[in-house]
């Protein structure tokens, strides 16, 4: 086994793994191939081993080993010099999906508040600074390009994540906050928490608003966010604060005991 660089050997000597008392039990090699695939997206779709080495501030070696490992196992195609995802990459988040209760009841529940309302329902979870969603409905009028099952939105500013940030345990959230960039103050989060739901508008996207409320498994914990937003001529902020909050609550109240 090589030897840690200086700087890795540092922060395994710093870090504190949850029921691990031992930081070596901290597996190198697999967090920086996690990093490889995590280093994709919308504007990085293909990837040179120059360009991860960058990205990632790790050595060409180390890359090249997470790249070919990583095209061995299928997760990456070669094409030249350039890397791309594949398929495969897909049934890390089916894993999640279908052994995820909570998702598979909440899909149901978009589904219906969609074809009730006309427009887009929305479940998210806290992922580190963002909502990731979990479970999606559109209608067939919108076209949805990379804004489905996934799609994370900043935690600071959309109404998913004001939700879920005000639902934390009071550590847990100052924890939280402090992590997170320009977090929104303990007072707006302590409204959020009072009234029971988060309404924003013209902040994720200019034009649209968005209204949100929590989901409760059957302790009262607060596991994701259900949520509805549109265009703003679509709905008025006047029927997003009636009927559909009334819609998203009742949601809310009937998922309660199912979600275990």
């Amino acid at each position: 086994m090589g030897r840690l660089a200086d700087k890795d050997r540092a922060v395994r000597q710093e870090r504190q793994l949850a029921n691990a008392p031992n930081a070596a039990d901290f597996s190198e090699a697999l967090a920086r191939g996690l990093a490889v695939l995590s280093a994709f997206g919308p504007e990085r779709r293909r990837l040179t081993q120059a360009d991860l080495a960058r990205e990632l501030d790790l050595s060409r070696a180390t890359v090249r080993r997470a790249v070919l490992t990583l095209e061995h196992l299928g997760f990456l195609v070669a094409d030249g010099r350039a890397y791309e995802l594949t398929p495969r990459v897909l049934t890390l988040a089916s894993s999640y999906l279908t052994s995820n209760v909570a998702g598979v009841i909440m899909q149901p529940m978009c589904d219906r508040i969609c074809g009730e309302l006309g427009e887009a329902c929305s479940v998210a979870v806290l992922d580190g600074p963002d909502a990731v969603m979990i479970a999606r409905a559109v209608p067939n009028r919108l076209l949805q390009v990379g804004s489905g099952i996934g799609y994370r939105t900043p935690a600071a500013i959309s109404s998913l994540g004001k939700v879920l940030l005000a639902h934390l345990p009071p550590a847990e959230r100052a924890a939280k906050l402090a992590e997170i960039p320009d977090a929104p103050s303990g007072e707006v989060l302590d409204r959020v928490l009072r009234d029971g739901y988060s309404y924003v508008a013209d902040d994720v996207e200019r034009g649209a608003h968005s209204i949100a409320v929590p989901l409760r498994r059957w302790d009262d914990r607060t596991i994701a966010a259900l949520h509805v937003g549109c265009r703003i001529e679509q709905i008025s902020p006047e029927v997003m604060h009636g009927d559909v909050l009334k819609v998203l609550r009742q949601a809310a109240e009937e998922l309660h005991g199912q979600l275990m």
